[in-house]
């Protein structure tokens, strides 16, 4: 299954062609080309030979498969899949940004969460971080008379996204691509779409319920995300003190995954934190207490809207190995 001769998909080909013409590197674009072979090669075996030419039928379930066979049974180092990952994620990012496909099987299978990775404790936000950033969320303090200013109006969406990650485990892509049309304010769900590649219905708890809803009920009349299509997390503007309008879109300004990543940094710095922390912290932390509360992996799975469970195995290596610590 590892022999270099192998014909390509057209697709695979063009993708290739437009690294040509980025004028990649020769050698770059043969370590490619390898290993794009390799992987139609093993769909062509265990999917049929159809699936070599219909990228648009591969799924999420048929990249994890891959890699459990890449790791599990040839054996290959971290570094060998850390690069072939890299392979297929930019070929179906191609795919997917020249509309080849409507979802990217790539989307749920995240470098830093890939099935072969040990979960370290410092990969995990712990209740004292947690309970110094909620309520750092909830405070003034250390805030400018300006920042002090815009707070209320601020202070919901920050504390939405963040309970977002740690109460319901979702991931950056999947909240920056909330449009209203998701969001069903009376039942308390949201809709998580497709092209995130883990489609799935959230309901949210009473409490959450309440913060989905102060959070649009703060923002002004002028630019609240009202139609379907509107975005659902608004940007803000500190100059204005107020949320966001886009004149090109004509519509409330998206926060963007870059946005949300800077408004992590800045509130834990507020918080006091004493490191680093991410989105990838409160995903980690989100289902290592699911399974720490009973959840099995295949209820957390469907919490997260995977294909399988083997993107949680180090999740469940982590849990099984804390508790037997604790019995010793």
């Amino acid at each position: 299954m590892t022999g270099p001769a192998f014909q390509l998909p057209q697709d695979a080909e063009r993708f290739l062609d437009s690294l040509t013409a980025k004028q990649r590197k020769g050698s770059t674009i043969n370590r490619y080309r390898y290993d794009l072979a390799d992987f139609f090669r093993y769909l062509s075996v265990t999917e049929g030979e159809e699936k070599v030419h219909q990228a648009m039928g591969i799924t999420p379930h048929m990249v994890e498969e891959y890699f459990y066979f890449l790791e599990n049974h040839r054996h290959y180092s971290l570094r060998t899949l850390k690069r072939i990952q890299t392979v297929l994620k930019r070929f179906f990012s191609y795919l997917y940004s020249s509309g080849r496909i409507h979802i990217n099987p790539m989307a749920s299978l995240d470098l830093d969460e890939s099935i072969w990775n040990k979960l370290a404790k410092e990969e995990l936000l712990t209740r004292y971080e947690e309970k110094k950033l909620l309520g750092s969320l909830s405070s003034d303090a250390g805030l400018s008379p300006k920042q002090a200013a815009a707070r209320p109006l601020l202070a919901p969406r920050n504390l939405l996204i963040i309970t977002l990650f740690l109460h319901y485990g979702l991931r950056l892509q999947e909240i920056a691509l909330l449009k209203t049309a998701h969001i069903n304010q009376g039942k308390g769900e949201i809709t998580i779409p497709e092209e995130t590649g883990n489609p799935r219905t959230i309901s949210l708890s009473k409490k959450d319920k309440n913060l989905l809803y102060h959070y649009i009920k703060v923002i002004p009349e002028p630019v609240r995300p009202k139609r379907p299509a509107d975005p659902f997390l608004v940007a803000f503007d500190f100059q204005r003190q107020t949320y966001r309008w886009s004149y090109e879109t004509d519509a409330p300004k998206n926060l963007t995954e870059i946005a949300i990543q800077k408004m992590i940094r800045e509130e834990r710095n507020r918080a006091g934190l004493d490191r680093a922390v991410s989105a990838r912290h409160f995903r980690n932390t989100f289902i290592v207490r699911s399974l720490q509360q009973g959840q099995t992996p295949e209820q957390v799975k469907d919490m997260l809207g995977l294909q399988t469970i083997l993107t949680l195995n180090k999740y469940i290596d982590y849990v099984e190995k804390e508790r037997s610590t604790k019995k010793s």
